[in-house]
């Protein structure tokens, strides 16, 4: 298999040395608009190559023309440019991956889906939302399929924890701030609603050593697409940690916000003027000397799919945790990758492992995979450190 990778940031360099060390996999090109910058994060290698000439990721003809003749094209870049990398995989028909929706349509239903019969005419593949949330919770989901007779409802919930003497971003800031000041979806009596981010507080029970937190709503790109493989009534998305406190305090205070205000005689929109202050995601050589020098202390990432349906006749509920390495953990097996990086890479490779085992075409969000090929790529994350629990009680 020879891969083409739209990006070169922290989630591509993090992908790139997982697949390198697949014997089938025999070629990955990353491609970016600032080749000087991504050398910063692709380390070229026998099988890793970095494209020295920029490529615009909107630009369809561009990508088609980088990429003709590999077999995969992944968007590990920005989900806005979901659709101009769907086309160029169509054009030179090439099976195609990417990690998260860029925002629904009207109708709540995510841009990808809309490429479905021309990926299925052309007899090819498209994995979408196949990273870790979305992705293996979207897998953790589709559990209800198989152990539930009817399924009330299907709550995610998740931890962003991380402490550091300074504010760093773990992945791209352009799409985390995206999500961020995103409305939240929701899935509630067969409807989607959507609410404030950061509204719908409530207190979750997690797993040790996090124990009980105050969850709140954001975006989360699951929403959209389980209720319609899963039949269900309600399903929701809400998080905790360190991460995502910080962002809310900026929510409060305003730098979210893109509308002008007045400062000292200027006008200046403070998301823009956010965004040129935040720190960019640290190169893989910086963060193996802030892990070394300890101004990043420890960061983790769970989540946990919560069902609750009838099973035998009883109302039962269901817990699926997925427990990610911490960042020490990655630090001895990937030096340099990011408590974010790591997991998404690990489960963009695990998605890529099962290509082949897919015997049908079109557009497929994670939960629509059967049950074998669901389960394959659960045991592929095993290999990689990550946990994956079980638990049943009465409800």
């Amino acid at each position: 298999m020879k891969i083409f990778c739209v990006g070169a940031g922290a989630v591509a360099s993090s992908l790139c040395r997982c697949l390198a060390k697949e014997k089938k996999i025999t070629e990955i090109v990353c491609a970016s608009n600032d080749p000087l910058k991504a050398k910063e994060f692709i380390k070229a290698s026998k099988k890793i190559k970095l494209l020295q000439k920029k490529i615009d990721a909107s630009n369809t003809n561009q990508i088609a023309k980088a990429a003709k003749g590999f077999d995969l094209i992944i968007n590990a870049s920005l989900a806005n440019f979901n659709e101009s990398v769907m086309k160029a995989a169509l054009r030179i028909r090439a099976n195609y991956l990417d990690l998260c929706s860029y925002f629904p349509v009207n109708d709540y239903t995510v841009e990808q889906l809309k490429y479905k019969n021309r990926f299925k005419k052309a007899g090819l593949i498209a994995l979408i939302n196949a990273g870790i949330a979305p992705g293996i919770t979207n897998i953790l989901a589709a559990e209800a399929k198989n152990k539930f007779k009817t399924v009330e409802s299907i709550k995610i919930r998740a931890v962003e924890e991380q402490r550091a003497s300074r504010f760093i971003f773990a992945w791209s800031p352009e799409m985390a701030l995206y999500e961020l000041m995103s409305k939240a979806l929701s899935y509630r009596n067969g409807r989607f609603v959507s609410s404030a981010a950061f509204s719908g507080a409530q207190d979750y029970e997690f797993p040790d050593p996090i124990g009980k937190r105050r969850v709140v709503d954001i975006f989360a790109d699951e929403v959209a697409t389980i209720p319609r493989y899963i039949k269900c009534k309600h399903v929701d998305c809400k998080v905790c940690g360190t991460d995502i406190e910080f962002a809310g305090a900026l929510q409060r205070l305003g730098f979210f916000n893109q509308k002008p205000i007045c400062f000292k005689n200027q006008k200046i929109v403070p998301l823009d003027f956010f965004v040129q202050i935040a720190p960019p995601v640290p190169t893989p050589d910086e963060m193996v000397k802030m892990v070394k020098e300890g101004i990043i202390e420890e960061a983790i990432y769970i989540a946990v799919v919560e069902i609750i349906g009838i099973q035998e006749g009883k109302k039962t509920i269901m817990k699926n945790t997925v427990i990610f390495p911490n960042l020490n953990e990655i630090a001895k097996r990937m030096p340099g990758a990011t408590y974010i990086s790591y997991p998404t890479a690990v489960a963009v490779a695990s998605f890529i492992k099962v290509l082949p085992k897919i015997n049908s075409c079109g557009v497929f969000p994670p939960e629509a995979l059967n049950s074998k090929i669901r389960r394959d790529i659960l045991i592929e994350l095993e290999g990689y450190g990550i946990t994956v629990r079980q638990e049943f009680s009465r409800a």
